[in-house]
C-alpha cells in the first residue's frame, strides 16, 4: 500500500490522463474492501498535508482523481453462467487457479475429477482449503471426497437424515460463487444449471458467516 500512496503523492499536480503505472493498477486491483478503506483514509490525510503546503483547491482535485483511480481499478466481478457447456467448469477452474489465501467450499456432491484436482492443487500451493459436503453423497460412485481428505484437506460432513444441499464457495473472502451447479460431469455436460459469481461485499460476508456457522456444526471426516 505504501507504494500506491507514494506513487499518487509523487504525481500531485499532474493529471493521470497519460496512464497509470501497470504495477500500481495491479496493486489497487489486489486490495480487498478493508484495504481500500485504509488507502482512502491515508490519501485523505495526504491531501490535508498537501492542502497546507500547496493550493487547497489543487489538493482537493488531486484527492478526487485518486479516488476515481481507485474506483476504476478496484477488483470487481459479477457474472452469471449456465450449463450444459464448459463455461461453468472453466470459470470455476480459473477462479481456483487465481486463489491466493483461502478457499471454502460447501457443496452437495463432487464427482468431477477435474475440479477435484483444482482443489487439491490449491492445497498444494499452500492455500487454506476447507470443504463441507453431504454425508450420504460422499458414498456415490465417483465421489472424490475421500481423495480430498487423503490429500490433507479438512473435510466436514453433516451426519443427518436430511441433506446438506448447499452449492457455494468463497475465495479469499471476497469472491462468492453459488447456484444450482453440482461439481459433477453430468452438471457440466447435460444438466440445465446456473452459477452466479460476485464480489459484492454484503453477499460475500453473509455467505462467509453461513460457512463458519456450518463449519462449527458439522462433523470432521
Amino acid at each position: 500500500m505504501d507504494k500506491i500512496v507514494n506513487y499518487l503523492t509523487d504525481n500531485f499536480g499532474r493529471p493521470f490522463v497519460n496512464g497509470t503505472d501497470p504495477d500500481i493498477t495491479k496493486r489497487i486491483n489486489s486490495l480487498d474492501r478493508d484495504q481500500r478503506s485504509e488507502l482512502r483514509y491515508r490519501l485523505f490525510n495526504e491531501a490535508r498535508k498537501l492542502e497546507i503546503a500547496n493550493d487547497g483547491q489543487q489538493a482537493l482535485f488531486w484527492l478526487q482523481n485518486c479516488f476515481e483511480l481507485i474506483d476504476e481499478y478496484m477488483f470487481r466481478m459479477h457474472r452469471v453462467l449456465f450449463s450444459p457447456g464448459m463455461d461453468i467448469l472453466e470459470s470455476i477452474s480459473d477462479l481456483l487457479k487465481q486463489t491466493r489465501s483461502t478457499l471454502d467450499i460447501c457443496i452437495f456432491t463432487i464427482t468431477d475429477q477435474r475440479l477435484a484436482e483444482s482443489i487439491i492443487d490449491c492445497h498444494r500451493r499452500g492455500i487454506h482449503v476447507r470443504v463441507i459436503t453431504d454425508d450420504n453423497k460422499m458414498y456415490d460412485q465417483g465421489s472424490v471426497i475421500r481423495d480430498l481428505k487423503q490429500a490433507g484437506i479438512p473435510v466436514k460432513i453433516d451426519q443427518s437424515r436430511y441433506h446438506m444441499h448447499h452449492k457455494f464457495g468463497i475465495i479469499d473472502s471476497r469472491i462468492v460463487f453459488t447456484g444450482s451447479f453440482n461439481w459433477t460431469y453430468t452438471a457440466s455436460n447435460h444438466n440445465q444449471e446456473n452459477l452466479l459469481i460476485t464480489t459484492n461485499f454484503d453477499i460475500t460476508r453473509q455467505y462467509s458467516g453461513e460457512f463458519e456457522s456450518l463449519w462449527k456444526q458439522m462433523f470432521k471426516l
